[in-house]
């Protein structure tokens, strides 16, 4: 349990707490980022993007690649229990040298916007291969899916380009008969259906920075109302997964031309098609549409 000095400015850490770094100094990061000062979660930020360069640069340079001041680094380090930004490096550089972290696979690449009609191909269909290079995807969405599993009901709420995958993700359970409701704002009236919500209902929220104000409002509420949150977001930090029970982190590159949503769209399918296994649905027989004269003949 991690405990206030008085100070405010420093954190007692439990000396075993920090002795599996990095990733016990970032979960130190994640704990105390909502009460940092605007500053230090630009550091720390960084810090948990980078965590190569934290076990390789200097403070000094670190701080200039965090776009802050080396004093902000220093009083980062402090905060979080350590003598100095020094203990921090050297144990970061000890387990990397040693082979036994790799860097995460973080964000892709950023891409020139000078780039020929073969860049732009392989930009977008690598999109979706990248997220099969993070560690942690696989368990992000087995997490998702059994709670989304267990809920009576699940709720889909995204805006603008987000709104597409949370659309896509409600049909796709209706596929399997999972009860599915999604959420829009198009007339004032799209949030009613949460005060309908019921005990064990679920939230899957779609949300990529910049996030969308109402997103993270909805988000806040369905929390108040008990709901279990599962986001699909870009960052760990987004102000999504500070409420969301489960997070998929779908890592996005600087856009192209526009921002591609593809791989969140594949995120959000591999979910759905998660949560039909274990719920050992029946699928729907796409002849009753048919029967309906909904496809053309």
């Amino acid at each position: 349990m991690i405990q206030r000095l008085a100070t405010k400015d420093k954190i007692l850490v439990p000396s075993s707490s920090v002795a599996g770094a990095p990733y016990d100094v970032e979960q130190l990061l994640l704990d105390q980022f909502e009460e940092m000062s605007q500053q230090l979660k630009l550091a720390a930020k960084y810090m948990l993007d980078h965590p190569a360069d934290v076990a390789f640069c200097s403070m000094r340079e670190l701080a200039r690649k965090a776009a802050v001041g080396h004093t902000t680094m220093m009083r980062l380090a402090h905060w979080i229990g350590f003598d100095g930004y020094e203990e921090i490096r050297s144990r970061y550089r000890a387990i990397f040298t040693a082979n036994s972290v790799r860097p995460p696979v973080g964000a892709l690449p950023d891409v020139d916007i000078h780039v020929d009609s073969d860049d732009v191909v392989a930009t977008f269909v690598g999109q979706t291969y990248g997220l099969a290079e993070g560690r942690e995807f696989p368990q992000q969405l087995v997490n998702a899916a059994q709670i989304l599993a267990r809920a009576p009901r699940i709720f889909c709420f995204g805006l603008r380009s987000q709104y597409a995958v949370a659309h896509q993700f409600t049909y796709a359970l209706s596929h399997f008969h999972k009860p599915a409701v999604l959420l829009h704002d198009t007339d004032g009236t799209g949030m009613d259906a949460l005060w309908n919500s019921g005990p064990g209902d679920a939230l899957l929220l779609i949300s990529i920075a910049p996030h969308a104000r109402l997103t993270v409002e909805v988000a806040r509420k369905a929390a108040c109302r008990g709901l279990a949150i599962v986001a699909i977001t870009d960052d760990r930090l987004s102000p999504v997964a500070a409420l969301a029970r489960a997070s998929i982190l779908v890592p996005l590159p600087k856009r192209l031309y526009f921002q591609s949503i593809t791989p969140v769209l594949a995120a959000a399918e591999t979910l759905a098609g998660l949560i039909a296994q274990r719920s050992n649905a029946q699928i729907s027989d796409p002849a009753k549409l048919g029967e309906l004269d909904v496809y053309w003949r």
